[in-house]
Order: structure tokens, then sequence, then C-alpha cells
């Protein structure tokens, strides 16, 4: 298992640098963090072509969007903990039926672009595949499902994992930019109230703590940290 998950995090990294594997990738802990937003602020979101995502609720104070974007993004981290004890525990299939589950759920209540309706279907389709022909007694090829299940789960976790990071560590960034810069766009650190210092790196502090909780408790190392 330890093989599997280093395997898939690295590949999800590598995936993560890569043009349009990229955005695919990104989008995958966008649903999480974005549908969580929606949920806390009442709107509804997008998903762009650039890898980025948005709710489209304006009314809300700047300091409010900020700590719903920060509930956003530590649940994602959650959720991706989440997963992995689950794929520990051998309840592939759960994950798989979770993410299905969440995808279609904002499909119907939340994603309102064209972009976003289109990565939303194709992974609804991608993880319903396995799961329809797992109950399949005649195929026309003799494949181990319960196996493209464990592996598809423990892709899933490793790149909401990965992401997570990878969003703590731009919102971090851009928390050290000035107010004028345009590349300065994430909720967390459009807040005066609370130094945007602050919370980018309480977010990457966090994220470097969940980073923790996983090694220790999920991959099996010959030595201990």
């Amino acid at each position: 298992m330890t093989t599997l998950i280093l395997i898939y995090l690295g590949v999800a990294l590598v995936g993560s640098g890569l043009p349009f594997i990229r955005v695919y990738l990104a989008h995958f802990h966008n649903l999480v963090h974005l549908v969580i937003s929606a949920c806390l602020e009442g709107s509804k979101l997008h998903l762009n072509r650039d890898g980025s995502g948005q709710t489209t609720g304006n009314h809300a104070s700047p300091f409010k969007k900020a700590l719903i974007s920060y509930a956003g993004y530590t649940g994602a981290s959650v959720a991706a903990i989440g997963l992995f004890y689950l794929v520990s525990r051998g309840h592939n299939h759960l994950v798989i039926y979770l993410y299905l589950g969440l995808s279609v759920l904002a499909l119907l209540l939340w994603i309102r672009n064209a972009f976003g309706v289109i990565w939303g279907l194709s992974i609804a389709v991608l993880l319903a595949f396995p799961i329809y022909f797992r109950y399949e007694t005649v195929l026309p090829v003799n494949v181990n499902f319960e196996m493209v299940l464990v592996h598809m789960s423990i892709f899933l976790a490793s790149i909401l994992f990965v992401q997570s990071i990878i969003g703590a560590v731009q919102v971090c960034k851009q928390a050290f930019m000035s107010r004028s810069n345009p590349k300065r766009k994430a909720a967390l650190v459009q807040t005066k109230l609370v130094p945007a210092v602050v919370l980018g790196l309480t977010l990457a502090g966090q994220t470097a703590c969940v980073g923790y909780f996983l090694v220790q408790n999920f991959i099996s190392f010959p030595f201990s940290f």
C-alpha cells in the first residue's frame, strides 16, 4: 500500500505540472473546496479553463469570504485524509462512491458554467465506468475491476492531497504580493481585517501538518521521522 501511495503521489505531482492535465487535476481539489464555500455562502460555482475556480456570490464581505475560503481549503485537506483513511481500511469503493456522488450533486446544484459541466460529466462517467462493470458477470475482456477501484481510489486521494499542497503554496505566494498585483486573486488574501501574510502562512502551516499526519499514519517507511 505504501508503494502505491508513493507512486500515485508522484504521478499526481508530475501531472499537476503538465499542460491540460494540470487543469484537469486542479479541479479535483477545486470541486471539494468550492462546494464547501458555495454551501456556506449560498452561491453557485464556476470551474475555469485555467484550472482556477470561483463562487458566484458577491454579497459577502471580504472578511467573511476569506473565512469561507479558509473553511473550503481546510475541508479539502480533511477530505484528503478521510480518503486515505478509507483506502487504508480497504474501503476503496467508498472513495469512488463518495467522489462520484459529490460530482453528480455539484452538477445538479452548484456548477453553472459550460467548462465546469463538461469536466463534471467526464469525471462522473470515468468513475461510474468501473463501478458499473464491477457488477457485470459477462464482460468482453477479463479485467479485475476490484483492482481498478483500488488504484483509482488511491489516485483520487493522492490528487486531492497534492492539490491541497499546491493550493496552499499558491495562496501563500499571493499573500506576499502587493494588493495591486492582478495575480492576487484568492479570496483568502483579500481581507484587510487580518493581514494576508498571516492567513497565507496559517494555511501553509496547516497543510504541512496534514502532510505530516499523512506520513505518520498511512505511509510505512523503514525509518521514523
